[in-house]
């Protein structure tokens, strides 16, 4: 983009001046705003300002007192004095993203008197000039003073069509701006004085001067350069003179510079034509009837005073026009030759469009100001969607936050609702537990009065637990009472607990009795129920209602026996000899743990109780069993039918209900050697029956064939 020769209206940012950086846009020049700088300046639309030789040290000072808009003058700078380079320190990878950079000399801050925002009249304040234009609807004018909104002057009215407006866009918001084309203050060399020429003393008698018409004080700088261009110059009447014979000096020809207000055409180059012969003898008389035509001087001059005709070359421009004016092609040379005239455009258009009884002209002026007046409405009115969108938005998100935050305070109200219940139950359910405890106390001194005839067991209230839950209870439970345990273990006593609701028979065996005792305790911490392993000789254990969490009640030589849901009749007894190096396992409906060598007995640790049917619901699963499975049960039963010793079917389906809840956990194979271990040894060892026969169904069940001595 080449700005050689412009004044261009920039904006400097104000938070980039640490780094010395200059905006690029808004670019505006005195004919309008400049197109998009993206593509000259693909980077960030940034130029860096580097300091000019002459103000190494001062030029960000300078800058940050020019923060907002200022110039980028380039017109009163030579052609080769080139400020806008390339940067050769040019290097996005280390962060330098400005490909061009500008010369600190060329930023000039922006004449307070020569540009102007035009603004609503409530918008004065907050206008980026100090000087501002005040446009309602399609009126406009101005200037007045930014701090207290006076005039400066004389308020003068600006036409909405002027073409000095120019709509921009600076931080993403459109503004007008009022930019009269006038010449920027600039230093200017000083001009070399050279001797005027020696007067010539007219003799002759002087033409009737005009009188210059007086300066309108409210005419603006434009029309002014458009009357200084169209002046006549002080030798106009002299152009026919005789040269001097006085010797001059030698003044050298100055090259013309343009104004900037007025506009310069190129007239058009027509083809050359032969030209049509004229009348000798009309030229002839009309010549001479000039020529004769004599006017007495007006004033007395003395004798010696010499006399020269004066022409006027308004007359001789009219009489040349009033011949040229006879021919088509001719009239076609005039207005050629005048249109080619600096600045004649503009005073054409000026004196064409200030007849004020033109009804042509009235017409357009009028529509233009129409359109002027619906495009500053319409700016208004995009203005005023903009707020009205922005406020449209705001307000869809606060309506979304409010019912949001609606939901998020009804649903912490339903919680702490919820929680003041939960507390509430748990509350009763600890009064509720604190009685039964008391009146399981009081019933436990009552006890006392039958003579130890009569034992009560209260069955606690069970929980919910989950599967791996218990799992866990169990596993910690066995390591605190210094039992060795191994994966599964815990499980498969789960799952067999789980399936003695038929028979409430089970038995817990160890290397000795007391360690029996200590397993049954163990496994009654883990579920946070009861061991009863004290009754008296010939008690009769009466349960109390109300609980849901099974007890174990260890079965004593000479005391009565008691059928009830929650309570399991468990035996103690020792383990064999093979099952002290094997670790322990679970033949028959038997609970088996060897003791760990290595282990010293703990504090067993405490969990609140757990329901039987929570038991049964996590350790008991229904599932389909394979062929395979069935046939190798099917052999099994067949074997020890043909023995003499048929397996009871409540022990068989035992046996496959076991093997469908653990077969996915701990793998098919596993699942029957444990089941075989639990329910088809022990049968066989209680029957008495030699198990060699057996031997071949059993091989790839370790733990089966050491519970049978194989």
């Amino acid at each position: 983009m080449n700005f050689q020769g412009k004044a261009v209206l920039v904006y400097l940012e104000e938070d980039n001046i640490a780094r010395a950086y200059f905006r690029i846009q808004p670019l505006m020049t005195q004919d309008g705003p400049v197109g998009d700088t993206k593509a000259e300046y693909p980077d960030d639309g940034f130029l860096r300002i580097v300091p000019d030789k002459n103000e190494q040290h001062t030029f960000k000072e300078r800058m940050r007192g020019m923060c907002g808009l200022c110039i980028m003058d380039l017109r009163h700078l030579p052609a080769e004095a080139n400020k806008i380079r390339t940067n050769k320190n040019y290097a996005p990878i280390r962060g330098e993203t400005n490909q061009y950079i500008i010369y600190s000399d060329a930023v000039r801050a922006m004449p307070e008197d020569l540009f102007f925002q035009v603004v609503a009249e409530g918008g004065v304040s907050t206008a980026s000039t100090p000087q501002v234009y005040i446009r309602n609807g399609a009126n406009i004018q101005g200037p007045f003073l930014r701090e207290n909104g006076q005039p400066v002057g004389d308020p003068t009215p600006l036409p909405p069509d002027s073409a000095e407006i120019h709509s921009v866009t600076v931080n993403g918001q459109e503004l007008l701006f009022y930019w009269p084309k006038v010449e920027l203050p600039a230093p200017q060399p000083a001009q070399e004085e050279h001797p005027a020429a020696p007067a010539q003393i007219a003799e002759s008698a002087p033409a009737e001067e005009e009188k210059a018409p007086e300066k309108d004080p409210r005419q603006n700088a434009y029309e002014q350069i458009q009357a200084m261009n169209v002046a006549p110059s002080a030798t106009a009447n002299r152009l026919h003179d005789a040269p001097s014979v006085s010797p001059i000096d030698f003044v050298p020809e100055q090259p013309a510079k343009p104004l900037t207000g007025t506009r310069l055409y190129q007239a058009p180059q027509r083809p050359a034509s032969p030209r049509r012969a004229h009348n000798q003898l009309m030229e002839a008389v009309e010549s001479q009837r000039y020529a004769a035509r004599y006017e007495a001087p007006g004033a007395t001059l003395p004798q010696s005073a010499e006399l020269k005709e004066v022409h006027n070359p308004a007359d001789a421009l009219k009489r040349a026009l009033a011949g040229m004016w006879q021919s088509p092609e001719s009239q076609s040379q005039a207005v050629s030759v005048v249109l080619a005239q600096p600045g004649m455009r503009a005073l054409i258009s000026k004196a064409v469009t200030s007849d004020a009884n033109d009804l042509t002209v009235a017409a357009m002026q009028h529509q233009l100001q129409d359109l002027e007046a619906e495009r500053l409405m319409t700016l208004m009115q995009l203005d005023d969607v903009k707020k009205n969108l922005s406020a449209a938005r705001e307000e869809a998100v606060g309506k979304l936050n409010m019912a949001e935050q609606k939901k998020l305070d009804e649903l912490h109200i339903a919680q702490q609702n919820t929680q003041n219940a939960l507390d509430a139950a748990e509350k009763s359910i600890a009064d509720i537990e604190a009685k039964r405890e008391e009146a399981g106390r009081q019933l436990a001194e009552l006890q006392s009065a039958f003579d130890g005839n009569v034992a009560f067991l209260c069955p606690p209230v069970g929980q919910e637990a989950s599967k791996q839950e218990l799992i866990d209870r169990v596993d910690q439970a066995l390591k605190a009472a210094g039992f060795l345990v191994e994966t599964g273990d815990a499980q498969a006593m789960l799952t067999a607990l789980a399936l003695t609701a038929g028979t409430r028979e089970i038995q817990f065996r160890a290397d000795t009795e007391p360690d029996a005792q200590s397993l049954m305790e163990a496994l009654a911490a883990a579920l946070g129920t009861a061991a009863y392993t004290d009754l008296p000789a010939g008690a009769r254990p009466v349960v109390l209602p109300g609980g849901s969490a099974p007890v174990f009640l260890a079965s004593l030589a000479g005391s009565p026996a008691v059928r009830h849901p929650l309570v399991l009749l468990a035996s103690l007894g020792v383990v064999a000899d093979a099952c002290k190096e094997e670790g322990w396992f679970t033949p028959h409906a038997d609970l088996i743990a060897c003791a760990d060598p290595t282990a010293y007995p703990r504090p067993l640790p405490q969990y609140p109780p757990v329901s039987f049917r929570c038991i049964e619901k996590e350790m008991l699963k229904d599932g389909a069993l394979s062929d395979e499975t069935l046939q190798a049960v099917g052999a099994i039963r067949k074997a020890l039918a043909e023995a003499g010793c048929p397996l009871p079917l409540a022990t068989a389906g035992m046996l496959c209900r076991f093997i469908a809840a653990t077969q996915d956990d701990l793998g098919v194979a596993q699942a029957m050697d444990r089941a075989m271990a639990i329910y088809v040894a022990a049968h066989v060892l209680d029957c008495g029956m030699d198990a060699e026969s057996l031997k071949p169904l059993l091989a790839a069940m370790p733990r089966t064939l050491k519970a049978l001595k194989l």
